[in-house]
């Protein structure tokens, strides 16, 4: 093969490569497109379950304060409590007198 030849094949790998590599940026642009309309579509339904319970919420607080205070005081505790991690209570026995 001459130096011509090998050229000439050397620019029809160049050729075929610049062409695959082009369908796959354009495949991976239309994979981040439909990516992006699903991620905005659920981020929109996230945010409209998220309003309607706030609220759900808000009616319930307003309807029973009482109840949703002790509720809240109730998980404060309990959160508190998770959160404080184990403690080892340490007894002391007292001396007994020896006979």
């Amino acid at each position: 093969m001459t130096d011509t030849g090998i050229s000439q094949a050397n620019v029809r790998h160049r050729d075929k490569a610049r062409d695959q590599l082009g369908a796959a940026g354009a495949s991976a642009k239309d994979a981040y497109g439909s990516l992006r309309t699903g991620a905005e579509e659920l981020y929109a339904g996230g945010r409209e379950h998220f309003q309607d319970g706030r609220q759900v919420i808000e009616e319930k607080v307003r309807e029973r304060p009482i109840l949703a205070l002790t509720a809240a005081i109730g998980v404060g505790v309990l959160l508190g409590l998770l959160l404080r991690g184990p403690r080892t209570v340490y007894v002391r026995v007292p001396a007994t007198t020896r006979p």
